[in-house]
């Protein structure tokens, strides 16, 4: 009913404790994870509302000793509850009423005697999906409505097949002049100029179930001409085929661009407002045109700049390629320099890379465009990165561990050689899942791992170190010690986990020979301090009975019992020297 690992938070109004108990029990038998906080009477219910609102879903008895009508309780806890799904539990059988609770905003009506853990956790289920999905749509349609009414651009709904306005929003209002009255007693046909109708009818014919947009020009309400981008998109309007309408207003735009094409001083002032230095040139070098963002860039004015080749600034190693390039526009329109080093004025080399167009039929250039673009520092940071990853390589070359490299969200897990120089596995073995992985640790050690990663990771650490068994290619188990580190992001979850796999199976081998050694040693020791006592204590006795009666008749009886456990002690000191020899010849 919930994402696994989340709470269940209940409000359950029941003044029955037997009931408020059956339904705990039918509640635990479904779900795992439950939190009930129980409200014998209305006005305790409503406290608890007023102060949280984190319950996922409420279960309300109609009979409660504070509120006498059952109405007049659904609609008070309807109110109280906002978003919050409301079961009804209910032992009357009333089903019209039932259906009158669901009019009134409860999501599910259920009849205690008739009710299972089956059908309780069904509905629970339901009522939370059916909150959320009535939720989301909701808000879908309050943020199309707020893009619509809210947008700054003019927007308009028309009818799919008269093309009548249907409905306009405030800036389509602003800018064409109509009241929103005035919009909605008239066709789209009447803002069209006249000499672009029947294009704009073909347009439309054309695309009628398809989304298009087109260029035109619009006539407001003063008479005056707008060019207008519009984009239409077919849709059901309330039930009706229609089509919204957006509309951008280029009329500024347009003009533009036509004093663009007539104004070679407006197309020359941006050029220098540009922060990519832009250059006019012949094939042997010859610059006629710098702009002046070369102060910004190389630290020398453009006045200064065009006084010399343009292959002068660059570095020598690279002149000859930087030509090669530049031959290739005899045959081609435009072409990409890649990263080459230019001198500033303070002599330091900086790279840059350029895109040049021949434009050498355009009377008013005439000659080769290089467009270049500082990228010095994108070098800089690159050169860092290759140096990173090459110390990466050389580290997990030079260790004898398996480095790991896990990319949780895509989950693709990467090795370096020590996955078959330690366990055995070739590049063709190798899944690079996070599955195969898991597939290969011992099964007595894997909900150990996961519950131990688990517990790190709700603990927001860092560093997993554990131990467990990894299985090799020839199906034979090593132990293995694992350090791993998680990288995050900005919301603490795990995108990586960078791990080193060491073979500690020698070592745990070690531990084992030394657990068994002492073992038998503790076995020694114990045979030492109680098997031998029993033996000795008798012929004590013995000796010591001979001592105290020196007349006694069995005398010849009691040194046959000496003798028989001297011959015992004996056994038992040949057996301790046995298992001394066998512990320092066979350690195991």
């Amino acid at each position: 009913m919930t994402e696994r690992g989340e709470v269940l938070n209940i409000l359950v109004i029941e003044d029955h404790i037997g009931d408020y108990i059956l339904i705990e029990d039918y509640l635990g038998e479904e779900h795992l994870q439950i939190n009930l906080t129980r409200a014998t009477t209305f006005q305790e219910a409503k406290g608890k509302l007023v102060n949280t609102h984190n319950y996922k879903v409420i279960l309300l008895d109609l009979s409660l000793p504070d509120v006498e009508n059952n109405e007049t309780l659904v609609k008070n806890m309807v109110s109280l509850s906002r978003n919050i799904p409301i079961i009804v539990l209910t032992g009357f059988s009333n089903k019209e009423f039932g259906v009158k609770t669901l009019s009134l905003g409860i999501s599910d009506y259920l009849l205690k005697d008739e009710l299972s853990a089956p059908q309780l956790a069904k509905s629970i289920y339901y009522s939370i999906e059916r909150k959320n999905i009535d939720f989301k749509l909701n808000e879908s349609e309050r943020k199309y409505k707020a893009l619509f009414d809210f947008s700054p651009y003019p927007m308009w709904v028309l009818d799919k097949h008269t093309l009548d306005f249907l409905k306009v929003n405030d800036a389509a209002i602003k800018l064409y002049g109509y009241s929103a009255n005035e919009f909605l007693s008239m066709n789209v046909r009447d803002l069209w100029v006249a000499v672009i109708r029947e294009e704009i009818q073909r347009t439309w014919k054309e695309n009628y179930h398809e989304k298009f947009n087109t260029s035109l020009k619009h006539l407001k309400k003063d008479g005056s001409i707008i060019y207008v981008e519009i984009l239409s998109n077919p849709i059901d309007f309330d039930g009706r085929e229609a089509r919204v309408t957006q509309i951008k207003d280029i009329t500024g735009q347009m003009e533009a661009e036509q004093a663009l094409k007539a104004s070679e001083k407006r197309f020359k002032a941006l050029v220098q407002d540009a922060s990519d230095l832009i250059m006019i040139m012949d094939f042997s070098g010859a610059l006629s045109y710098v702009s002046p963002s070369s102060s910004q860039m190389m630290g020398i004015s453009d006045s200064d700049m065009i006084k010399n080749n343009f292959f002068h600034y660059i570095h020598k190693d690279d002149v000859e390629s930087v030509k090669e390039y530049l031959l290739k526009l005899k045959d081609n329109k435009r072409i990409q320099i890649p990263s080459y080093r230019i001198k500033s004025s303070d002599n330091k080399w900086r790279y840059i890379e350029t895109i040049v167009t021949n434009l050498n039929d355009d009377p008013s250039i005439n000659g080769l465009v290089a467009n270049s673009r500082d990228i010095t520092e994108f070098i800089k940071q690159e050169k860092k990165l290759i140096h990173s990853l090459k110390r990466y390589d050389i580290v997990a070359k030079a260790t004898s561990d398996t480095i790991t490299d896990y990319d949780v969200v895509n989950d693709k897990m990467y090795y370096n050689e020590g996955i078959e120089s330690v366990f055995g596995y070739s590049k063709n073995d190798v899944e690079n899942t996070g599955g195969w992985w898991n597939e290969r640790l011992h099964p007595e050690d894997r909900e150990r791992v996961r519950f131990y990663s688990e517990d790190v990771k709700n603990a927001k650490s860092r560093n997993i170190q554990i131990e467990y068994r990894f299985k090799c290619a020839d199906g034979s188990y090593k132990y293995v010690l694992d350090r791993s580190y998680l990288i995050t992001d900005e919301k603490t979850n795990t995108v990586r986990i960078i791990g080193a796999m060491q073979d500690i199976t020698e070592i745990q081998n070690y531990i084992q020979t030394i657990e068994d050694h002492n073992s038998r040693l503790k076995d020694i020791a114990w045979t030492q301090s109680h098997v031998v006592r029993a033996p000795l204590a008798r012929i004590m006795g013995l000796v010591d009975l001979i001592q105290s009666y020196p007349d006694v008749d069995e005398q010849s009886q009691l040194l046959e019992h000496i003798n028989t456990s001297a011959k015992e002690l004996d056994d038992i000191i040949r057996n301790i020297t046995r298992k001394t020899e066998d512990v320092t010849l066979n350690p195991r």
